[in-house]
């Protein structure tokens, strides 16, 4: 790995009250003398000074020095602290790359940091979660995988493999020297790593719901109150709000956090046949968004009864996880039969029946109670796993058939790959490019 240096500014991007420049590399404390006015020598110790741009003075700050190894990175870490203005920070870190550092690309200190073995890519993965996290149980999730609470689970899983493949390996190298496992033996170890794989499994659908969220498309007839609906759980007007059916054209996208819920929304198109062109590749988005949501609130006006359009909505989530919505109980209440054990009655304008709505979806969905515990949170985490076990089923098949050890060692050496994945034990570089790439410049 090159080890010269890298600078990016480490703080986001806007007008804030500290800016910070990371530099990271062999060069870093040669770099640090240039653009610094006091020398940086003490490890972990905060130093006053002026930030320099060749003779001229940019701002008076801090710098402090993280000496090699004991540093995010592993390697020699300067970090200049100055005012955290837009043109101040770009200033600094200009100053800092004229003398011989290089632009970090994203990701590139936690890169360094997996790489020179300070963490393992679990962890790695767990500093943009971290960052990333929208609720807080997001953020202890993510927490625990950055204490390595997961890479433990998946080592402790790789040690019984390992046990027994150094064990059928010696057998098939030292065959006069050391005796067999016994079939019963080892299909005993292998249902056990089955066991513990599975463990790990049954927590991903819970896991990524504490991290991404909950999809949920808000599907209904036009203008029942769907983008009303919206506007009242994002607390703000996102939506455009008429009289006028067909306004939606198109799958509106918001966040919104229920109580520690995650809830990613999805406006739709009021489902109806148009001759509008617009209009009608919005409901075929509908359609779409219905088929990827976790949750479907259907949203009916309740100061009518169900009409036909209604009904063509309600054929189309048959067999969805839906919620109804019945919009404007302010209004006399005329509508009678709706075919949802959950219902609630609601009016987007008042706001009337939300507080019911968002306890029953806090109690239903929140998953913060599982965020202390150890969970899969990562797609790329759970398809590894199924791999593994795959393999691991391979070598249960092979053990109890009497096939030989090569092949059950074989497909032990592929469910170790498939767990290496997972903290970066086998890992290759595209797979390594892919997880970085998302980090933002400076982390």
């Amino acid at each position: 790995m090159n080890n010269s240096a890298i600078a990016a500014i480490a703080t986001a991007p806007g007008t804030a009250g500290i800016g910070i420049i990371r530099i990271s590399g062999d060069d870093a404390p040669q770099i640090a003398k240039q653009v610094f006015s006091k020398p940086i020598i003490e490890n972990r110790k905060m130093v006053y000074g002026s930030i320099l741009h060749g003779d001229k003075v940019i701002d008076r700050g801090l710098a402090c020095y993280f000496k090699a190894p004991n540093s995010y990175t592993g390697e020699d870490i300067i970090e200049l602290f100055c005012h955290g203005g837009i043109v101040v920070c770009k200033m600094a870190l200009e100053s800092v790359l004229s003398c011989g550092a290089v632009l970090a690309q994203p990701g590139e200190f936690t890169r360094r940091a997996f790489l020179n073995g300070r963490m393992d890519l679990a962890q790695a993965e767990a500093v943009g979660d971290l960052i990333d996290a929208k609720t807080e149980s997001a953020v202890f999730a993510a927490t625990n995988q950055l204490d390595g609470k997961l890479s433990k689970k998946v080592s402790d899983i790789r040690s019984k493999i390992m046990d027994i493949t150094a064990h059928l390996a010696a057998t098939f190298d030292f065959s006069d020297e050391i005796e067999p496992i016994l079939s019963e033996d080892l299909l005993s170890v292998l249902e056990t790593v089955k066991i513990d794989i599975d463990a790990l499994l049954s927590t991903a659908d819970d896991g990524l719901l504490i991290k991404d969220g909950i999809n949920a498309a808000i599907v209904g007839a036009p203008n029942v109150g769907k983008s009303s609906f919206l506007n009242l759980l994002a607390g703000e007007d996102r939506a455009i709000v008429t009289d006028i059916e067909g306004t939606t054209r198109d799958v509106l996208e918001i966040g919104v956090n229920i109580r520690g819920c995650r809830l990613n929304l999805l406006d739709t198109a009021g489902i109806r046949k148009s001759p509008d062109v617009i209009e009608q590749l919005g409901v075929e988005r509908s359609v779409g968004a219905i088929e990827k949501a976790d949750i479907v609130f259907l949203v009916v006006d309740g100061s009518r009864e169900l009409n036909a359009l209604d009904k063509r909505v309600i054929s189309l989530i048959d067999g969805k996880n839906t919620i109804c919505i019945i919009n404007k109980c302010d209004l006399p209440k005329k509508i009678t039969a709706v075919p949802f054990e959950n219902k609630f009655e609601i009016s987007a304008l008042t706001g009337l029946g939300l507080d019911e709505l968002l306890s029953f979806i806090f109690q239903k969905y929140s998953k913060g109670h599982l965020s202390a515990k150890v969970l899969i949170t990562n797609n790329r985490h759970k398809e590894a796993l199924i791999y593994s076990k795959k393999f691991i089923n391979s070598a249960i098949s092979s053990t109890t058939k009497g096939l030989p050890a090569d092949i059950i060692l074989s497909d032990l050496e592929l469910s170790l790959t498939a767990l290496g994945e997972i903290d970066g034990m086998s890992v290759g570089d595209e797979i390594l490019e892919n997880i970085f790439s998302r980090f933002c410049i400076g982390k």
